[in-house]
């Protein structure tokens, strides 16, 4: 999982997704500044390659 800042690109980080069985995803609230985000998960399932994009204000 891709977390971008559009308004700072040294911001960005990935977290990686090893445990889908876990049906959430814990994000460090110290990696995560007040403002805008772009999340991108990507992934591949049966041969076929998936993309879920959403943007959040925290």
């Amino acid at each position: 999982m891709n977390l971008y800042r559009p308004s700072n690109k040294m911001l960005d980080f990935q977290i990686p997704l090893n445990d889908l069985t876990a049906h959430e995803i814990i994000i460090p609230n110290e990696k995560m500044i007040v403002g805008r985000w772009n999340i991108n998960v990507n992934w591949k399932y049966r041969g076929e390659d998936y993309l879920y994009k959403k943007e959040i204000v925290y």
